[in-house]
C-alpha cells in the first residue's frame, strides 16, 4: 500500500497523451516522496493550482491529500472551490481542505456532486472527505473502502468516524468484500488483512473460496499470509483442491507470500501422493521464489537470505516430481525449479 500514490500516478501517465504528461513527469520526484518540506509541498500545491490537464490535477491533488499543505493555504483552496470552473479541481480542493484537519459542512455540496459521478477513484476520495464531515451518513462507506487502495491513512481516518467500533468496521468491510466492483473487493481484502483478528481472517478465507479475479486473489493472498496464525491450517488443506480452480491458486499464492514460514508445509505436500497437492505445492514454491527475488521481499520476509535457503531445500523433492510425476505435475515442478534457480544466481 505504500506504493499506491506512485501506482496511481503511473496509471494516469499511461492514460493521457504525451503532450499532457510533461508537467506531471517533471513533478514525479516530489509526488513520490513520503515526506516533503514546506517549500516542496508549496511547489506541489502551486502545480495543482495552475494545472490545466486532468491527469496533473488528479495526481497532485491525491498527493496533497496524502501530505496536506500548511493550514495557511486553506483560503487559497477555498478560492479554488468558489471560483474555479474545473469540477475536478474543486472536488480535490475540498478533499485537501478536509485532509488538512478541517471539517466544513459547506463543502458537502461539492463532495456530493463528485459522489454522483462515474469516476470511481474521484468518488472514493470524495467519500472519504464526506465521511469525515458527515459521519452520521454511511451511504458511501463502500467508496471509503475503495479509497484504501489509494490512501489508506485517509480511508482509515474516515472509517474511524463512520464506524462506531471494531464490530461495525468489520461489518462494513464484510459488505465491501462482496461488492460487484473487483477493486472494492481487493481493498476490503487488504484492509481485513491489517486487522489481525480471527473474525477478519474468517472473512478472508470465505472470500478465497469463490474469488476468481486475479487482482483480488493477489490482495487476498497477501492478507491471508499476514494472518497465518489464523489461516495457515485452512490454506494448507486448500492444497488438496483441484489445481485448476481459482481457490487453489489463491491458497498457493498465499503460501508463497508466507515465505519461510510455509516451507515445511510445502515439503509435506510435495511428498504427498495426491496430484493436486503436488501441483499446488509446486506452484506455491514458484510463487515463493518470485516473492523472495523481488526487491520488496522485506515486506514478506524478515530474513530473505534465510528464507531463500529454506526454499532451496525443496529442490530435491521438486526434482523427484520433475522426474517421476505425470505430465501435469512435471510442468509445475520444472517451473518451480527454474524460479528457485534464479535465486541462486
Amino acid at each position: 500500500m505504500k506504493k499506491t500514490t506512485f501506482l496511481l500516478i503511473a496509471a494516469l501517465l499511461a492514460a493521457w497523451p504525451a503532450s499532457a504528461q510533461t508537467s506531471l513527469q517533471n513533478a514525479l520526484t516530489l509526488l513520490q516522496k513520503n515526506t516533503r518540506t514546506a517549500a516542496e509541498n508549496q511547489q506541489v500545491l502551486q502545480l495543482f493550482r495552475s494545472a490545466k490537464d486532468p491527469d496533473t490535477v488528479f495526481a497532485t491533488g491525491a498527493s496533497l491529500v496524502k501530505i496536506p499543505p500548511a493550514k495557511t493555504m486553506e483560503p487559497a483552496l477555498f478560492n479554488l472551490i468558489l471560483k474555479s470552473d474545473d469540477p475536478l479541481k474543486q472536488t480535490f480542493s475540498a478533499v485537501i481542505v478536509t485532509a488538512m484537519g478541517s471539517s466544513h459542512e459547506e463543502l458537502i455540496p461539492v463532495l456530493q456532486e463528485a459522489l454522483t459521478g462515474k469516476n470511481n477513484v474521484l468518488r472514493a476520495y470524495a467519500a472519504g472527505a464526506y465521511g469525515i464531515i458527515n459521519p452520521k451518513d454511511n451511504t458511501y462507506v463502500q467508496d471509503v473502502v475503495l479509497l484504501y487502495i489509494y490512501d489508506p491513512d485517509f480511508a482509515v481516518r474516515a472509517m474511524n468516524l463512520l464506524a462506531d467500533g471494531a464490530k461495525t468496521q468489520l461489518k462494513y468491510l464484510k459488505q465491501a468484500s462482496a461488492a460487484q466492483d473487483a477493486q472494492t473487493r481487493a481493498a476490503a481484502a487488504s484492509w481485513l488483512g491489517t486487522l489481525h483478528s480471527e473474525a477478519a481472517a474468517k472473512q478472508l478465507l470465505k472470500m478465497a473460496k469463490t474469488e476468481d479475479n486475479a487482482d483480488v486473489q493477489a490482495a487476498l493472498a497477501t492478507a491471508l499470509a499476514a494472518n497465518r496464525t489464523y489461516t495457515l491450517q485452512t490454506v494448507t488443506k486448500g492444497l488438496r483442491q483441484n489445481y485448476q480452480t481459482p481457490a487453489a491458486n489463491t491458497y498457493a499464492l498465499a503460501l508463497g507470500f508466507m515465505t519461510g514460514n510455509a516451507v515445511e508445509t510445502l515439503r509435506q505436500a510435495l511428498a504427498s501422493s495426491n496430484q493436486n497437492e503436488q501441483i499446488n505445492a509446486s506452484r506455491a514454491a514458484a510463487y515463493m521464489a518470485g516473492v523472495l527475488a523481488n526487491p520488496d521481499a522485506f515486506h514478506f520476509s524478515s530474513d530473505r537470505a534465510f528464507d531463500s535457503s529454506l526454499l532451496k531445500s525443496l529442490i530435491a523433492p521438486l526434482k523427484t516430481l520433475a522426474l517421476t510425476g505425470n505430465d501435469s505435475v512435471k510442468v509445475y515442478a520444472e517451473n518451480a525449479l527454474r524460479q528457485i534457480e534464479k535465486l541462486m544466481v
